[in-house]
């Protein structure tokens, strides 16, 4: 069965994407995510918080694995 996530913004639907991106380790899907979130933010600065989690999922990835 196939999971199917709404988001109410781009951005969230690819914050939602990179961090299960991350979570898998599948960092070759991950980076161009990150552009896009990165993209978005410039083109909108409210999108920054979605940016931040985003390096924040990574920190917190880090963590667990050490």
């Amino acid at each position: 069965m196939h999971e199917f996530h709404v988001h109410q913004s781009l951005e969230e639907g690819v914050l939602w994407l990179y961090q299960r991106a991350i979570a898998e380790r599948r960092w070759k899907v991950a980076e161009p995510l990150m552009c896009a979130l990165e993209q978005l933010a410039k083109e909108n600065p409210a999108c920054e918080a979605s940016v931040e989690q985003a390096y924040l999922s990574i920190c917190s990835l880090s963590r667990r694995a050490s």
